[in-house]
């Protein structure tokens, strides 16, 4: 008899049940209230030692430059009765990461896929975003379903911490964690918390079969580049079922890209909407402390309709206008039942290890 541990939101609960229970008799109750595992606790940071907080800043500049990059992932192990697993998933890509800001406490990194068409001729692709924020106590975390909860952590459990909060190709939230660099030589790495994620690009058009990735995330920086280790469990919300656990591995390698003078120039060019826009998803995921995004606008992808923006000739005032409306329009202050009160997560009796 073997048990599945996976952390709900960070917090150790038995998640999935003995594996040799009977089908249906597996169901597990939900992770919000679900009884709190007996197993040590664990925090977002390890306690004592000074911060090192120039060579944190470091690691994370570390991560910008241009790139070859290669996507790794292996399904490694199915948790759910009669699942087979998937096959392997090889891609690779060219790809610039650019400083955008820089303060004593947060590093922006914007990505920028750089894609070579038949002809020869290169273009540049919009990417993921990542923020780095030095003890940062206010965490947006994925909730699945396209709902997001603003989490407050205190002084104590951040210290010396930074967060990563990633942000899709529109800058729209996606996922947020926390956790302490490390540093050995000329090696850095960064763990995160247990983190949940939406479904991942490469398999959210293609699978409706589960519902949150499940992810310990690991940055390890070097001088030839850095590489995103992914620890994953794919989860079903309905009946809190995990189907498989899945290994990843993306593959930053330093080089001289040629194309890359594309993605700096679409940046520069495109710098004052992005930021506008950026500020405009801040000011609206601040208004609720739980909320949801639509990944539709207007029957498409959400994302078609800002890339539009970023791209037409108007003023960039207009341009910003008509942005700012779409997002309000997309992001919605959580429901709750008529008379109650919104709980934190400590009213519910949920803390981070």
């Amino acid at each position: 008899m073997r048990t599945v541990w996976i952390s709900v939101r960070g917090r150790a609960r038995v998640f999935v049940v003995t594996l040799s229970c009977t089908l249906g008799a597996c169901a597990a109750a939900s992770p919000r209230g679900a009884a709190r595992a007996e197993r040590p606790e664990r925090s977002g940071a390890p306690s004592g030692g000074k911060c090192d907080v120039a060579r944190d800043r470091a690691a994370i500049r570390g991560m910008a430059g241009a790139f070859r990059v290669s996507f790794a992932f292996d399904e490694t192990e199915a948790l759910a009765p009669g699942y087979t697993l998937r096959p392997a998933y090889r891609a690779d890509a060219a790809e610039v990461v650019e400083l955008l800001e820089e303060t004593d406490r947060k590093l922006v990194l914007q990505h920028v896929l750089v894609l070579t068409g038949s002809d020869g001729v290169a273009s540049p692709l919009k990417h993921w975003r990542q923020d780095w924020t030095f003890e940062d106590t206010d965490l947006v975390e994925f909730e699945g379903n396209g709902t997001f909860e603003h989490r407050t952590l205190s002084p104590a459990e951040v210290r010396c911490t930074w967060s990563q909060a990633v942000f899709e190709v529109d800058d729209a939230p996606r996922y947020e964690s926390f956790g302490r660099w490390a540093h050995q030589g000329e090696t850095s790495s960064w763990t995160s918390a247990e983190t949940w994620r939406p479904l991942p690009r490469r398999e959210y058009t293609k699978r409706s079969d589960y519902d949150v990735l499940v992810a310990t995330n690991r940055h390890v920086v070097t001088p030839s580049g850095w590489a995103h280790e992914q620890d994953n469990v794919k989860l079903v919300l309905d009946g809190r079922r995990a189907l498989v656990r899945e290994r990843g591995l993306n593959r930053y390698e330093r080089t001289e890209l040629a194309p890359a003078a594309v993605a700096r120039a679409y940046l520069r060019n495109t710098a004052e909407f992005w930021r506008g826009v950026r500020a405009h998803w801040a000011r609206a995921i601040e208004r609720s402390s739980r909320f949801e995004v639509e990944a539709e606008h207007e029957r498409r992808p959400r994302y078609e309709g800002l890339f539009e923006l970023a791209g037409q000739g108007e003023p960039v005032e207009q341009r910003l206008a008509r942005a700012r409306a779409l997002i309000n329009e997309v992001v919605h202050a959580g429901a709750q039942a008529a008379g109650t009160a919104p709980q934190t997560r400590a009213a519910r009796g949920e803390t981070h290890p």
